[in-house]
């Protein structure tokens, strides 16, 4: 009686009443016990909810989301506060939902989220590069305008001193 053998309780002879007592005292035992153990071990059939307020959603998410949606809908058809009351996760998801949608409506149409044009970018670098040479020539500028400065007040040092 053993768990791993598949093939037992062999009798070799000629004698019916022996294998009868073999029988008796090998298969009959085992053979109760195996189904004692197979009963146990059976999976017990699962009692379905009998109202949607006993549905959990971490148990059945998709019947839960049915039952759920059929019972707003039905009581909608009567009165939506009501509905909305009674069962307000499927109000919550319809809200959430619609706002959803009407974000991505207004980002679509009023949104400029789409990229710029080859025209616009070259207009970009147009309008950087004539700022980089304003600022060139304006830096230019005023360092000839410090060298004349400066060539002007040693003209008048040297004025001043030879006139002494």
């Amino acid at each position: 009686m053993q768990k791993d053998i598949l093939f037992d309780n062999i009798y070799i002879g000629h004698s019916i009443a022996d294998a009868e007592k073999l029988k008796a005292e090998t298969f009959d035992l085992k053979n109760a016990a195996e189904k004692a153990e197979e009963e146990a071990n059976k999976p017990k059939p699962s009692e379905a909810p009998k109202s949607p307020s006993d549905l959990v959603f971490k148990d059945d998410p998709v019947r839960y989301v049915k039952e759920k949606t059929g019972l707003f809908i039905e009581i909608a058809k009567r009165d939506p506060v009501e509905a909305v009351k009674f069962v307000p996760e499927v109000a919550g998801g319809i809200g959430v939902l619609a706002v959803t949608i009407l974000v991505l409506l207004v980002s679509v149409l009023f949104g400029s989220g789409a990229a710029p044009s080859q025209e616009q970018v070259k207009a970009q670098a147009n309008k950087a590069k004539k700022a980089a040479v304003d600022a060139k020539d304006k830096t230019a500028e005023a360092v000839a305008t410090g060298a004349d400065k400066v060539q002007a007040e040693v003209n008048k040092r040297t004025t001043r001193s030879t006139a002494s």
